[in-house]
């Protein structure tokens, strides 16, 4: 039987928004989505390693199954994949065409060469320094930290053992150079220091994600999440075990207190963050500017709310705003949800308490250890409540699927 150019369409897309990072609750709700508007009768069913597409009635099925490896989130594929299917959607190409465009989107539009990641993590690494209150000596190291984690990322490329024990050695590499600069330059807050340096690993946003698809009923695909953020923490935390065996003085010499930071302070942080952010989530040039509204916004209102005295709740009322310009903004600007929602997030993501927690477990202080990760995941439960609430008020799909007519081309 000859097969349907429109199933070899959701198949492909299916595929492609997998490796582009899609959450697999999204997954599953755009590709059901399309597969109605395009008149295919199809049920989905993702996890992070795994989608399954069903096409035809009950009695009379048939069944595709991808192995996929866990995507990397890239801005420039979703807004690309956006680009494609409202072409077709308008008619200007049909579905063989678009099944084509979408197999070869990273052959055709190749996304920014690996060695920009060492700049970006060194960006993104000043501005959380910023916004965690650290000074001149904390932005140095921590920037120093985000140039060799990136340098590190770009080996992980292309050596296959580097990428398996990335996490351990990135973990390792800043233990390691926070100790040798407080052995040279002095008292330095460590904390600061490594949280920023190695924000980009850190698993705040997949712990949202997980709690997001939990609180959608996606029961298999959030466990196995939750499974990922626990094995990345692990593996951080063994990296910075191995450096605090070689240096175990080095915790208790994080001795500076964070500063106040100021109005100028936070527009520079939003400014390196938009910058490295765009190039780490693989942002096409165009998409740059919503990416910095996108963190400006996001810093705005946690420094607004944390004022008010809605400030307990303020992760909350962040995520909800963040997510609400985010549909808003994919309804009517035809800006791709995900340029807008998922820097902010990265911004909001709670990840930086959860590593701090392991590393005071390891200096045996047992109660802020755990007093972190519960603060850490009550954030994460604040952030996903907010997202759902906006999703409600103000629905929005990853592709741009309402009010499309079933074609047949």
């Amino acid at each position: 039987m000859e097969a349907d150019a429109r199933e070899i369409f959701l198949t492909t897309m299916a595929r492609e928004l997998h490796r582009a990072g899609i959450a697999t609750d999204a997954i599953e709700q755009t590709l059901t989505e399309v597969a109605r508007a395009i008149g295919v009768d199809a049920q989905i069913f993702a996890l992070p390693t795994n989608i399954s597409i069903s096409v035809g009635p009950d009695w009379n099925q048939r069944t595709v199954n991808m192995r996929l490896e866990p995507g990397r989130v890239s801005l420039r594929k979703i807004a690309l994949l956006n680009e494609i299917y409202d072409a077709l959607r308008r008619g200007k190409i049909d579905f063989p065409h678009a099944a084509e465009l979408v197999a070869e989107v990273d052959k055709r539009w190749p996304g920014l060469p690996a060695w920009l990641q060492i700049p970006a993590l060194g960006l993104i690494a000043v501005g959380v320094a910023l916004i965690l209150g650290g000074g001149g000596r904390e932005i140095f190291v921590s920037a120093l930290i985000g140039l060799c984690t990136g340098a590190l990322g770009a080996i992980a490329t292309k050596v296959d053992i580097v990428a398996r024990l990335f996490d351990v050695a990135a973990a390792f590499l800043a233990t390691l150079i926070v100790a040798i600069f407080v052995r040279v330059a002095g008292p330095t807050n460590v904390y600061v220091s490594i949280v920023a340096g190695i924000v980009v690993l850190l698993p705040g946003y997949s712990l949202t994600l997980a709690l997001h698809e939990l609180a959608n009923d996606f029961l298999v695909a959030g466990v196995a999440r939750l499974g990922k953020v626990l094995s990345v923490l692990l593996a951080l935390g063994v990296g910075a075990f191995l450096g605090l065996a070689m240096f175990p003085s080095l915790l208790s010499s994080g001795n500076v207190a964070p500063h106040p930071v100021s109005a100028m302070w936070w527009i520079v942080a939003s400014l390196c963050l938009s910058v490295g952010l765009s190039i780490d989530l693989d942002a096409r040039l165009r998409d740059s500017a919503w990416v910095l509204g996108a963190c400006f916004m996001a810093l705005l209102a946690t420094h607004v709310l944390s004022a008010t005295p809605a400030h307990n709740v303020s992760a909350f009322l962040a995520s909800f705003i963040c997510g609400t310009v985010a549909n808003l903004g994919a309804r009517y600007l035809r800006v791709p949800q995900a340029i807008m929602l998922v820097p902010a997030l990265l911004v909001l993501v709670p990840g930086s308490l959860s590593y701090e927690s392991v590393l005071f477990a390891f200096q045996e202080n047992i109660n802020t250890a755990l007093t972190l990760g519960t603060n850490a995941v009550f954030a994460a439960i604040q952030l996903v409540a907010g997202l759902l609430l906006s999703q409600l008020l103000f629905p929005a799909s990853t592709l741009r699927v309402r009010g499309i007519s079933g074609r047949t081309r």
